[in-house]
Protein backbone atom coordinates (compact mmCIF):
# COMPACT_ATOMS: atom_id res chain seq x y z
CA UNK A 1 0.00 0.00 0.00
CA UNK A 2 2.69 2.44 0.89
CA UNK A 3 4.53 1.90 -2.48
CA UNK A 4 1.68 2.36 -4.59
CA UNK A 5 0.91 5.29 -2.40
CA UNK A 6 4.25 6.83 -3.10
CA UNK A 7 4.07 5.60 -6.98
CA UNK A 8 0.75 8.06 -7.38
CA UNK A 9 2.44 10.66 -4.99
CA UNK A 10 5.51 10.99 -7.66
CA UNK A 11 3.34 10.50 -11.02
CA UNK A 12 1.07 13.26 -9.12
CA UNK A 13 4.05 15.86 -8.40
CA UNK A 14 5.64 14.91 -12.02
CA UNK A 15 2.41 16.02 -13.75
CA UNK A 16 2.08 19.01 -11.84
CA UNK A 17 5.34 20.14 -12.49
CA UNK A 18 4.83 19.79 -16.29
CA UNK A 19 3.59 23.49 -17.36
CA UNK A 20 0.52 23.76 -18.83
CA UNK A 21 1.96 25.07 -22.06
CA UNK A 22 3.23 21.98 -22.56
CA UNK A 23 -0.16 19.80 -22.02
CA UNK A 24 -1.96 22.04 -24.75
CA UNK A 25 0.90 21.98 -27.34
CA UNK A 26 0.49 18.00 -26.63
CA UNK A 27 -3.83 18.42 -27.57
CA UNK A 28 -2.75 20.94 -30.18
CA UNK A 29 -0.28 17.95 -32.17
CA UNK A 30 -2.66 15.44 -31.27
CA UNK A 31 -5.86 17.28 -32.70
CA UNK A 32 -3.66 18.31 -35.90
CA UNK A 33 -2.49 14.85 -36.50
CA UNK A 34 -6.31 13.75 -36.77
CA UNK A 35 -7.23 16.46 -38.89
CA UNK A 36 -4.55 15.72 -41.53
CA UNK A 37 -2.19 12.81 -42.34
CA UNK A 38 0.09 14.96 -43.34
CA UNK A 39 0.71 16.32 -39.79
CA UNK A 40 2.99 13.70 -38.19
CA UNK A 41 5.54 13.25 -40.96
CA UNK A 42 9.13 14.03 -39.84
CA UNK A 43 9.62 17.12 -42.59
CA UNK A 44 6.18 18.38 -41.15
CA UNK A 45 7.84 18.84 -38.20
CA UNK A 46 11.26 20.40 -38.99
CA UNK A 47 9.69 22.84 -41.23
CA UNK A 48 8.10 23.80 -37.68
CA UNK A 49 11.34 24.16 -36.00
CA UNK A 50 12.52 26.10 -39.41
CA UNK A 51 9.10 28.21 -38.77
CA UNK A 52 9.66 29.24 -35.34
CA UNK A 53 13.44 30.38 -35.59
CA UNK A 54 13.06 34.04 -36.30
CA UNK A 55 10.14 34.21 -33.78
CA UNK A 56 12.14 32.35 -31.07
CA UNK A 57 15.05 34.49 -31.45
CA UNK A 58 12.69 37.72 -30.78
CA UNK A 59 10.95 35.76 -28.30
CA UNK A 60 14.27 35.41 -26.35
CA UNK A 61 15.19 39.14 -26.40
CA UNK A 62 11.04 40.10 -25.24
CA UNK A 63 11.90 37.58 -22.60
CA UNK A 64 15.20 39.67 -20.90
CA UNK A 65 13.25 42.93 -21.50
CA UNK A 66 10.11 41.38 -19.55
CA UNK A 67 12.27 39.78 -16.82
CA UNK A 68 12.93 43.76 -16.13
CA UNK A 69 9.13 44.32 -15.88
CA UNK A 70 9.42 46.17 -19.22
CA UNK A 71 8.09 45.65 -22.57
CA UNK A 72 9.70 46.31 -25.92
CA UNK A 73 7.43 46.99 -28.82
CA UNK A 74 10.11 47.69 -31.20
CA UNK A 75 11.54 44.50 -31.73
CA UNK A 76 9.43 43.46 -34.80
CA UNK A 77 10.16 47.15 -36.31
CA UNK A 78 13.31 46.09 -35.65
CA UNK A 79 13.50 42.93 -37.33
CA UNK A 80 11.62 44.57 -40.36
CA UNK A 81 14.50 47.35 -40.28
CA UNK A 82 17.51 44.58 -40.69
CA UNK A 83 16.13 42.98 -43.20
CA UNK A 84 15.94 46.31 -45.53
CA UNK A 85 19.28 47.63 -44.18
CA UNK A 86 21.12 44.51 -45.05
CA UNK A 87 19.78 44.72 -48.82
CA UNK A 88 19.68 48.04 -48.70
CA UNK A 89 23.35 48.45 -47.96
CA UNK A 90 24.35 45.59 -50.27
CA UNK A 91 22.35 46.83 -53.14
CA UNK A 92 24.23 50.06 -52.35
CA UNK A 93 27.83 48.05 -53.11
CA UNK A 94 29.28 46.88 -50.10
CA UNK A 95 29.88 43.73 -49.67
CA UNK A 96 27.20 41.17 -48.40
CA UNK A 97 29.18 40.33 -44.98
CA UNK A 98 30.16 43.69 -44.57
CA UNK A 99 26.33 44.83 -44.55
CA UNK A 100 25.29 42.07 -42.29
CA UNK A 101 27.50 43.43 -39.49
CA UNK A 102 26.71 46.85 -39.94
CA UNK A 103 22.81 46.01 -39.70
CA UNK A 104 23.40 44.29 -36.56
CA UNK A 105 25.57 46.55 -35.08
CA UNK A 106 22.41 49.01 -36.06
CA UNK A 107 19.95 47.20 -34.25
CA UNK A 108 22.12 46.76 -31.22
CA UNK A 109 22.23 50.82 -31.61
CA UNK A 110 19.21 50.84 -31.37
CA UNK A 111 18.63 48.67 -28.44
CA UNK A 112 21.41 50.89 -26.52
CA UNK A 113 18.69 54.09 -27.40
CA UNK A 114 16.08 52.02 -25.98
CA UNK A 115 18.06 51.29 -22.91
CA UNK A 116 18.96 54.79 -22.46
CA UNK A 117 15.70 56.15 -23.16
CA UNK A 118 14.06 54.01 -20.64
CA UNK A 119 16.43 53.80 -17.91
CA UNK A 120 18.36 57.74 -18.26
CA UNK A 121 14.99 59.69 -19.26
CA UNK A 122 12.34 57.30 -16.75
CA UNK A 123 10.38 56.82 -19.60
CA UNK A 124 8.21 53.74 -19.55
CA UNK A 125 9.27 51.25 -21.85
CA UNK A 126 5.63 50.77 -23.67
CA UNK A 127 6.38 54.69 -24.21
CA UNK A 128 10.12 54.48 -25.30
CA UNK A 129 9.72 51.60 -27.89
CA UNK A 130 6.92 52.14 -29.42
CA UNK A 131 8.19 55.78 -30.40
CA UNK A 132 10.97 53.75 -31.62
CA UNK A 133 8.95 51.40 -33.45
CA UNK A 134 7.45 54.05 -34.93
CA UNK A 135 10.46 55.73 -36.36
CA UNK A 136 12.08 52.69 -37.51
CA UNK A 137 8.78 51.51 -39.65
CA UNK A 138 9.28 55.26 -41.44
CA UNK A 139 13.02 54.98 -41.57
CA UNK A 140 12.36 51.58 -43.63
CA UNK A 141 9.60 52.86 -45.62
CA UNK A 142 11.85 55.35 -46.78
CA UNK A 143 14.94 53.30 -47.60
CA UNK A 144 13.00 50.78 -49.97
CA UNK A 145 9.97 53.44 -51.10
CA UNK A 146 6.87 51.23 -49.27
CA UNK A 147 8.03 48.40 -51.03
CA UNK A 148 10.41 45.05 -51.04
CA UNK A 149 13.63 45.39 -52.31
CA UNK A 150 15.36 42.39 -53.67
CA UNK A 151 18.92 40.87 -54.71
CA UNK A 152 19.80 37.37 -55.12
CA UNK A 153 23.17 36.06 -53.35
CA UNK A 154 24.30 32.40 -53.13
CA UNK A 155 24.46 33.01 -49.16
CA UNK A 156 20.73 33.34 -49.11
CA UNK A 157 20.43 29.64 -50.09
CA UNK A 158 23.24 28.30 -47.97
CA UNK A 159 21.94 29.54 -44.99
CA UNK A 160 18.58 28.30 -45.18
CA UNK A 161 19.30 25.29 -46.89
CA UNK A 162 22.59 23.75 -45.32
CA UNK A 163 21.59 21.04 -42.64
CA UNK A 164 24.52 19.77 -40.47
CA UNK A 165 23.50 15.60 -38.84
CA UNK A 166 19.82 16.09 -40.54
CA UNK A 167 18.73 19.70 -39.04
CA UNK A 168 18.98 22.41 -40.99
CA UNK A 169 21.73 25.56 -40.22
CA UNK A 170 19.39 27.85 -38.83
CA UNK A 171 18.11 25.16 -36.25
CA UNK A 172 21.54 25.03 -35.18
CA UNK A 173 22.07 29.12 -34.95
CA UNK A 174 18.83 29.39 -32.99
CA UNK A 175 20.36 26.97 -30.35
CA UNK A 176 24.28 28.24 -30.05
CA UNK A 177 22.40 32.02 -29.75
CA UNK A 178 19.56 30.36 -26.56
CA UNK A 179 22.98 29.11 -24.96
CA UNK A 180 24.58 32.35 -25.47
CA UNK A 181 21.53 34.07 -23.67
CA UNK A 182 21.08 31.45 -20.90
CA UNK A 183 24.95 31.92 -19.98
CA UNK A 184 24.65 35.77 -19.79
CA UNK A 185 20.83 35.34 -18.01
CA UNK A 186 22.11 32.66 -15.47
CA UNK A 187 26.15 33.08 -15.16
CA UNK A 188 27.01 36.87 -15.30
CA UNK A 189 26.20 39.71 -13.65
CA UNK A 190 24.21 41.33 -16.17
CA UNK A 191 22.00 38.21 -15.64
CA UNK A 192 21.81 39.12 -11.88
CA UNK A 193 20.93 42.61 -12.75
CA UNK A 194 18.49 40.98 -15.10
CA UNK A 195 16.54 39.72 -12.16
CA UNK A 196 17.54 42.55 -9.94
CA UNK A 197 15.51 45.39 -12.55
CA UNK A 198 12.67 43.37 -12.78
CA UNK A 199 12.40 41.75 -9.10
CA UNK A 200 13.64 44.37 -6.73
CA UNK A 201 15.24 48.05 -8.57
CA UNK A 202 15.27 49.40 -5.07
CA UNK A 203 17.73 46.93 -3.59
CA UNK A 204 20.18 47.46 -6.73
CA UNK A 205 20.45 51.36 -6.00
CA UNK A 206 20.91 50.75 -2.51
CA UNK A 207 24.30 48.32 -3.24
CA UNK A 208 25.33 51.08 -5.36
CA UNK A 209 24.87 49.69 -8.84
CA UNK A 210 23.76 52.31 -11.75
CA UNK A 211 20.87 51.11 -13.74
CA UNK A 212 21.65 53.08 -16.73
CA UNK A 213 24.40 50.63 -17.65
CA UNK A 214 22.36 47.22 -17.01
CA UNK A 215 19.64 48.92 -19.27
CA UNK A 216 21.34 49.85 -22.20
CA UNK A 217 23.19 46.42 -21.65
CA UNK A 218 20.03 44.33 -22.05
CA UNK A 219 18.38 46.54 -24.58
CA UNK A 220 21.43 45.92 -26.86
CA UNK A 221 21.43 42.09 -26.41
CA UNK A 222 17.71 42.12 -26.85
CA UNK A 223 18.37 44.29 -30.37
CA UNK A 224 21.77 41.65 -31.33
CA UNK A 225 19.06 38.59 -30.95
CA UNK A 226 16.54 40.65 -33.17
CA UNK A 227 19.34 41.41 -35.76
CA UNK A 228 20.16 37.91 -36.36
CA UNK A 229 15.97 36.81 -36.47
CA UNK A 230 16.20 39.98 -38.86
CA UNK A 231 19.44 38.19 -40.87
CA UNK A 232 17.67 34.87 -40.93
CA UNK A 233 14.38 36.61 -41.86
CA UNK A 234 15.95 37.81 -45.08
CA UNK A 235 18.07 34.89 -45.86
CA UNK A 236 14.39 33.29 -46.51
CA UNK A 237 12.87 35.61 -48.24
CA UNK A 238 15.76 37.03 -50.35
CA UNK A 239 14.54 40.31 -49.80
CA UNK A 240 14.30 43.31 -47.45
CA UNK A 241 10.88 43.72 -46.56
CA UNK A 242 9.73 46.76 -44.58
CA UNK A 243 6.72 45.09 -42.78
CA UNK A 244 7.91 41.48 -42.67
CA UNK A 245 8.31 41.80 -38.69
CA UNK A 246 4.95 43.78 -37.90
CA UNK A 247 3.34 42.32 -35.23
CA UNK A 248 5.95 39.67 -33.71
CA UNK A 249 6.97 42.14 -30.94
CA UNK A 250 3.02 40.96 -29.23
CA UNK A 251 3.53 37.44 -30.25
CA UNK A 252 7.17 37.92 -28.36
CA UNK A 253 4.90 38.48 -25.46
CA UNK A 254 2.89 35.96 -25.90
CA UNK A 255 5.32 33.09 -26.19
CA UNK A 256 6.93 34.98 -23.30
CA UNK A 257 3.90 34.56 -20.79
CA UNK A 258 3.08 31.30 -21.97
CA UNK A 259 6.67 30.37 -20.81
CA UNK A 260 5.40 31.53 -17.24
CA UNK A 261 7.99 34.38 -17.06
CA UNK A 262 5.70 37.13 -14.96
CA UNK A 263 5.11 40.72 -16.33
CA UNK A 264 4.95 41.66 -12.70
CA UNK A 265 7.33 40.15 -10.61
CA UNK A 266 10.77 39.56 -12.55
CA UNK A 267 10.34 35.57 -12.56
CA UNK A 268 10.88 33.07 -15.67
CA UNK A 269 13.17 31.96 -18.14
CA UNK A 270 13.75 31.51 -21.36
CA UNK A 271 13.61 28.01 -21.21
CA UNK A 272 9.46 28.17 -20.95
CA UNK A 273 9.52 30.56 -23.74
CA UNK A 274 11.00 28.36 -26.34
CA UNK A 275 7.60 25.89 -25.59
CA UNK A 276 5.19 29.35 -26.21
CA UNK A 277 6.96 29.73 -29.27
CA UNK A 278 6.61 26.02 -30.33
CA UNK A 279 2.53 26.54 -29.00
CA UNK A 280 2.60 29.47 -31.31
CA UNK A 281 4.38 27.86 -34.47
CA UNK A 282 2.49 24.78 -33.90
CA UNK A 283 -1.09 26.59 -34.26
CA UNK A 284 0.15 28.32 -37.33
CA UNK A 285 1.29 25.40 -39.22
CA UNK A 286 -1.72 23.35 -37.91
CA UNK A 287 -4.37 25.11 -39.13
CA UNK A 288 -2.64 25.82 -42.38
CA UNK A 289 -2.28 22.23 -43.11
CA UNK A 290 -5.42 21.65 -41.72
CA UNK A 291 -6.87 24.20 -44.64
CA UNK A 292 -8.31 26.51 -42.10
CA UNK A 293 -9.43 30.19 -44.21
CA UNK A 294 -7.28 32.44 -43.41
CA UNK A 295 -9.86 34.70 -42.61
CA UNK A 296 -10.73 32.86 -39.30
CA UNK A 297 -6.64 31.87 -38.47
CA UNK A 298 -5.91 35.00 -36.80
CA UNK A 299 -9.20 35.22 -34.66
CA UNK A 300 -8.66 31.57 -34.13
CA UNK A 301 -4.99 31.59 -33.11
CA UNK A 302 -5.69 34.57 -30.31
CA UNK A 303 -8.53 32.47 -29.07
CA UNK A 304 -6.38 29.70 -28.28
CA UNK A 305 -3.07 32.19 -27.39
CA UNK A 306 -5.15 33.75 -24.60
CA UNK A 307 -6.96 30.63 -23.35
CA UNK A 308 -3.43 29.19 -22.93
CA UNK A 309 -2.19 32.18 -20.76
CA UNK A 310 -5.47 32.31 -18.76
CA UNK A 311 -4.76 28.79 -18.06
CA UNK A 312 -1.00 29.12 -17.20
CA UNK A 313 -2.06 31.97 -14.72
CA UNK A 314 -4.77 29.74 -12.95
CA UNK A 315 -2.50 26.73 -12.76
CA UNK A 316 0.47 28.66 -11.25
CA UNK A 317 -1.85 30.70 -8.74
CA UNK A 318 -2.92 27.20 -7.44
CA UNK A 319 0.22 26.03 -6.89
CA UNK A 320 1.09 28.97 -5.34
CA UNK A 321 -1.67 28.58 -3.15
CA UNK A 322 -1.02 25.07 -2.23
CA UNK A 323 2.55 25.68 -1.12
CA UNK A 324 1.18 28.22 0.97
CA UNK A 325 -1.39 26.01 2.70
CA UNK A 326 1.82 23.29 3.12
CA UNK A 327 3.78 25.86 5.01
Amino acid sequence: MQANTRAKSFITDFVRKIPPVLWITLLLITIFSMASDQYLKFSNFTNILVQSVPLMLVAFAQTLIVLTQGTDLSLGAQVSFVTVLWIYLTKAGLPIYIAAIISVVASMFVGSINGLIVSKGKIPPFIATLGMQNILNSISMLLTAGASIYIYHPLFYDVTKAKIIGIPLVVWITAFMFMVTWVVLYKTKLGAQIFGLGGNQEALTLAGINLVKPSIKIYAFAGLLTSVSGLITTCRLESGQPVVGAGWEFEAVAATLLGGTSLREGKGGIGGTIFGVLLITILKNGLNISGVPSLYQNAIIGLIILMSIVIDALARRMKSYEEGAKL
